[in-house]
Order: structure tokens, then C-alpha cells, then sequence
């Protein structure tokens, strides 16, 4: 390689370290220009791309230096890492498998190919590759972690443990391993180790907040002080955990709580709550600070000890006038009563969020595979499902009824609910919406089911009115599309049967 690209290369990374990333970018592209035709050269060039976060021009220099040199089992994996970064799962399982095949002895190949197979989906072969690393290189954190992910993954928590153990002997302060130890502690029913490791994620996949000069509440006496309660992670995640904040009102604080527009309205209602915003004004007195998922930990309660469903509500006027008119705009008399049914198929892609959107793609299920629910007679079905994703219901022409119109927030979401006997979804904050109102919802669970819903049955402490039916493998949509289909038979023959014994 000319030693001019390798000073320029020195000089690239100088910038890129001292936080002048625009520069760095500025002499990579001019540096390019004029690269030598060789594959160290190029290889190079992708590395740099790389260390500047453009995994495109990462991925386009590295095939540009395996073009020129095939064999070269060490692109192939830096390859997969791009692909990886980018979101190409596809494209860094191939590449990641072709480094594997050049040079089978490198544990960080398995590895790495273990975490993209877990972000598919594909937990057993996941778990086999992480195996191999861990051999390859005993005590190598990365693979002992993927083998506990793995597991989880698969439904097997409590044989996680022990591999997250191990890896937390290792490495003590990685807040990756001590999270994926708190999602299989909670998966498995121990909340109070559960709620302790779960404060990890502020080290692992959460951002604290910097903006609060009030100190974070740690449990101690509240009476006579003003706490804020701050919205984290998802829509569902606050829906789920605002039930614990009416506690601290009774404990002697004065709660304020802070959450997206879209939840405002319906969490103005709550009983022990004093206010509720979601821009928080500089001037107003607080007096401590506490996440909202952290509530239970310092509160000590779990599912069993939490408050009960419904905490949420929606005026009667409200239920009666908005979830009547619902009623009547998709059945109109004389025709005989037929059971409503909600449907929501697709979670938030939260494109901006590559590891987010991937897990919203093993959650969420394509409309077309709900098709033997709509050959069960007597039910109509209305779509609550919003963006892009509500354009299948045009795609597969199933018969399905969008009543998203005009909806800008949850309460008004909440209010049409009244107007459907029963919701289907998959594991978005409309289950928590509805097992919060304490109405019916049949959830349908991807087969690395999030933590709150533990790792089998078809109920939960969360929500008494809720049902879950869960994936028996990923991918596997039609299994529980199957069981589904057969208990809405049930659900229309006791509906009719109510029907008639009402007639008599």
C-alpha cells in the first residue's frame, strides 16, 4: 500500500478523534479519488468509512477490495459488520458465513454471525454459532452473552442465567450482559432481582436524562414533595407502568407526570394524578425525579401486588356517543347483530432505530396472514392499525373496515374501543390501551415474547382481560392465526346463543 494513503488514512483518524468529522469526511472523499487499484488500499478506505459511520461507502470499498481479492476472510467479516450496521441482515449473514468458510477458526466470526441470525429470528442456529465462539475462545464475553440471548430468546431464561453469570464474572460493568440478565430474571418471575438489573439500561440501550437538577428519587419519604414521573421508552411502556404513579400520590407527593401529546388527554383522567405534561417549563418547582419504569422497583410491587385493571377510563358520554357511532357505521340495521372485532397488525418500524425496526419486523405480522379469521362467520372487522401498514388492507383486499379516521390521540382511540366487542393485536401499546380500560384483547405474541409476558401461557397478572396466543417459532404466523380462527367460533356461538336467550 503507498505510504501517502496510509498518511493520509493517520490523518483522517486524527480529525475523526478530535471531533472534526466533517474534515475527516472532506479529505476520506478527496483521498478516494486518486486510491490505488490494490485490495489493501481499498480495504483501508472501507475501514475508514466505517470508523465514520458510512456503511454504505464501508460496504462499497470492501467489495471493491474483495473484487480484486476474493480470499480474504478478514473483508468478508468486516463486510457482515456493515451490512450488519445498515440493517442487511441478509447481506451480512452471507458475508459473515463466506469469512467462516475462508478461515473456520476465528471465534468472532461465529459471533458476530450469532447476533445476526438472533436479529432474524433464527435463535437456533443463533445459539449453535455462539456455541461454537464460546469454544473457539473460552471466556470471550461477546459469545458467552449470545449464548445466553440465544436462550431467552428461545424460552429458555432460566438456563440463561447461568451464561450471563459467567459473562458478568468477566466483565462486571458490561451493561449489555447485566440488561439481557434482567430481561430473563423478569421473563422468569423474579421482579425484585428483575427491577434491580433492569437499571442497567440506562448503561445499555437507554439515554438518562441530563436536563433535571432535581435529584432522582432513590425511595425515600415523599410527603410534602413534588416528584416528576417522566415517560420512557415506548407508548406501551407508559401505559403499562402509569398505573404505579397514583401510589406515590398516597404516599404524601405531588405528582406531576410528563408524556407525548398523544398521551395527555387520556392520563388527565387518572385518579392520583395532580398534573399531567408533555413539555416540561423550567420554572416548575419539583422536588425529585423518577423514571416511570423504575416506579416498581422502588415502589416493591410486581404484577400480583400492582394496582388493578381498569386504571384507564373514558367518559360514559364518551363510550356511548364515539363507540355507538362506530357501532352503526359498520353495521347498519336490520341486519342481524354481528360481533365486532378490532384488528392491529404492525407495531411502530421506528425506522431511525435499526435493532427497533428488526424486532418490530419478528412482532409484527403481514395482514394476509390473518386471513382464516375473516372466513369465521358473524364477526366484522374494523382496522385501528395506523401508518403505512394500514395500505394492506387495500393490497389484500380483505374484507376489513379502517375506523383510524380522525383519530389524533389515545383517548380518542380509547373512546372507539367502546364500539368493538373484542381487539386483536400483536404486541403493541394498543394491547396495554385496552388491558388498561379493562377491555377484551386477544394479543398475538412473537415467539421471543418481550419480558412482561413471561415465557408461556395464554394469561397474564398485567391484564385479567387480556389473552395471549403465542408464536411456537418465528415466522410462524399461521399457528396461532389457526387457534385464533377457532376460538372466534366459540366467541360468535355463546354471542349468539346470549342472543337468543335474550329473544325468549
Amino acid at each position: 500500500m503507498p505510504n501517502s494513503f496510509r498518511l493520509l488514512a493517520q490523518d483522517i483518524i486524527a480529525l475523526a478523534d478530535a471531533g472534526d468529522v466533517s474534515a475527516a469526511f472532506e479529505k476520506l472523499n478527496e483521498g478516494v479519488q486518486t486510491l490505488p487499484e490494490e485490495p489493501h488500499s481499498a480495504f483501508l478506505a472501507g475501514c475508514l468509512y466505517e470508523r465514520l459511520r458510512d456503511w454504505q461507502q464501508a460496504r462499497r470499498f470492501y467489495l471493491q477490495s474483495l473484487h480484486l481479492d476474493v480470499n480474504a476472510p478478514r473483508i468478508w467479516h468486516r463486510l457482515g459488520i456493515v451490512c450488519l450496521e445498515a440493517g442487511d441482515l441478509d447481506g451480512a449473514e452471507r458475508a459473515l458465513k463466506v469469512a467462516i468458510q475462508q478461515k473456520p477458526s476465528e471465534a468472532p466470526y461465529y459471533v458476530d454471525l450469532s447476533l445476526v441470525q438472533a436479529r432474524k429470528g433464527a435463535f437456533d442456529a443463533a445459539l449453535e454459532n455462539a456455541i461454537t465462539g464460546d469454544s473457539l475462545c473460552p471466556d470471550h464475553v461477546p459469545a458467552i452473552n449470545n449464548i445466553a440471548h440465544a436462550l431467552q430468546c428461545l424460552g429458555r431464561s432460566e438456563e440463561s442465567l447461568p451464561y450471563y453469570d459467567r459473562a458478568i464474572a468477566l466483565a462486571p460493568e458490561n451493561g449489555v450482559c447485566r440488561f439481557g440478565r434482567a430481561v430473563s430474571l423478569l421473563k422468569i418471575g423474579n421482579f425484585e432481582a428483575g427491577w434491580r438489573e433492569y437499571e442497567w439500561r440506562w448503561r445499555c440501550c437507554q439515554t438518562p436524562r441530563t436536563d433535571l437538577s432535581v435529584p432522582l428519587w432513590d425511595g425515600e419519604d415523599l410527603t410534602g414533595r413534588t416528584i416528576l414521573i417522566h415517560h420512557e421508552q415506548g407508548y406501551g411502556d407508559t401505559l403499562q407502568f402509569i398505573r404505579f404513579v397514583p401510589l406515590l400520590k398516597t404516599l404524601g407527593a405531588t405528582t406531576v407526570v410528563q408524556v407525548p401529546p398523544p398521551l395527555v388527554r387520556l392520563l388527565e383522567r387518572m385518579d392520583g394524578i395532580d398534573r399531567v405534561i408533555s413539555t416540561l417549563d423550567p420554572s416548575l418547582p419539583l422536588d425529585l425525579h423518577c423514571p416511570l419504569v423504575g416506579l416498581p422497583m422502588r415502589l416493591g410491587l410486581t404484577p400480583d401486588t400492582a394496582p388493578e385493571c381498569p386504571y384507564l377510563s373514558v367518559p360514559v358520554e364518551e363510550q356511548e356517543r364515539v363507540g355507538g357511532a362506530l357501532r352503526q357505521s359498520v353495521v347498519q340495521p336490520p341486519r342481524q347483530p354481528e360481533l365486532i372485532v378490532g384488528l392491529v397488525w404492525n407495531g411502530d418500524p421506528r425506522p431511525h432505530d435499526f435493532v427497533a425496526t428488526q424486532v418490530d419486523r419478528r412482532r409484527s405480522v403481514p395482514l394476509e396472514k390473518l386471513a382464516p379469521l375473516m372466513d369465521v362467520e358473524g364477526i366484522r372487522f374494523v382496522s385501528f392499525q395506523l401508518g403505512a401498514a394500514k395500505n394492506q388492507i387495500a393490497e389484500t383486499g380483505l374484507p376489513v373496515i379502517d375506523v383510524t379516521d380522525g383519530i389524533v390521540d389515545f383517548a380518542d382511540t380509547a373512546a372507539r374501543l367502546y364500539g368493538v366487542d373484542l381487539l386483536i393485536s400483536v404486541d403493541t401499546s394498543m394491547v396495554h390501551l385496552a388491558g388498561g380500560l379493562g377491555l377484551p384483547v386477544w394479543m398475538i405474541s412473537r415467539s421471543d415474547a418481550c419480558w412482561r409476558w413471561g415465557e408461556t401461557g395464554s394469561t397474564t397478572p398485567w391484564y385479567p382481560s387480556m389473552r395471549i396466543f403465542r408464536q411456537p417459532r418465528s415466522g410462524d404466523w399461521e399457528t396461532p392465526a389457526v387457534e385464533i380462527a377457532g376460538m372466534l367460533r366459540q366467541f360468535v356461538a355463546l354471542y349468539r346463543t346470549n342472543l337468543a336467550a335474550e329473544a325468549a
